[in-house]
């Protein structure tokens, strides 16, 4: 299968995660001590919803918005001059696991959804050089909220994401990485639905029916279904939580 046609089945989405602005507002307002004119890296920004709002709740802030799909980033370009911010974002495309830019030089690090990529442990240590002392780094992440998952729940996430931790874990994790937890809060379920599962079920359907015969596109189409009905059914069990740090 053509990477890029899994690329495609997310351009053009309002989100590439699950999120929610409501939530990206709790977590800025948690921060303390943004400077007049903060810099902000958005890591893994798809095609920004979260770095708009972030840009109007902060409204003298500089934000550099990065992602490895172009188009997601071309996407994020011409949302942020529609709506007259396009003189506060930048975007750049770059691998979040080869940043390009010099030790200290944000105010806060945000990564909504992105950071499971490559690692929840490996986001917290690889990102931290980038934050100016005393400042902060904002990212959710997939994570359990039981200690006693479902059969079917927990073997479909050692073959998704075997390195899914419980939430209570993951708040270890940041604290071991030398930051001061400042709050932690999971999103609710309309963070998965109202921007990311409704919109996508109906492209799913698109695709399906524009790839009818090939096998490969099917199976793949297939397993985004597969993951929708196992929120639907499950997800008491497990969702998205953010967490909000400060570098010591």
């Amino acid at each position: 299968m053509d990477e890029s046609f899994f690329f495609t089945i997310f351009e053009g989405l309002p989100r590439q995660g699950p999120g929610l602005d409501e939530c990206t507002a709790r977590a800025v307002h948690t921060i303390p001590d943004l400077p007049e004119n903060p810099k902000i890296l958005d890591i893994g920004c798809g095609s920004g919803m979260q770095t708009i709002a972030l840009a109007r709740l902060c409204p003298g802030a500089f934000i550099t918005a990065s992602d490895i799909h172009q188009p997601f980033l071309d996407d994020l370009s011409d949302r942020a001059k529609e709506v007259g911010l396009d003189n506060r974002i930048t975007t750049v495309r770059a691998s979040m696991e080869d940043l390009p830019f010099p030790d200290g030089s944000f105010d806060l690090v945000w990564a909504e959804g992105s950071s499971f990529i490559m690692g929840f442990s490996a986001a917290l240590s690889s990102w931290k050089r980038l934050i100016r002392p005393g400042g902060c780094l904002a990212l959710s992440d997939l994570v359990w909220f039981t200690h006693n998952p479902t059969e079917e729940c927990r073997q479909f996430f050692e073959k998704e994401y075997p390195a899914m931790v419980h939430e209570e874990e993951a708040e270890k994790m940041v604290r071991d990485a030398g930051y001061t937890l400042l709050e932690s809060f999971r999103l609710p379920d309309s963070a998965w639905w109202d921007d990311y599962y409704i919109p996508m079920s109906r492209r799913l359907e698109v695709f399906k029916e524009q790839h009818a015969g090939d096998e490969d596109a099917q199976a793949l189409l297939a397993s985004f279904d597969e993951e929708i009905e196992m929120f639907r059914r499950h997800s008491a069990e497990y969702g998205y939580s953010f967490f909000v740090a400060k570098k010591a």
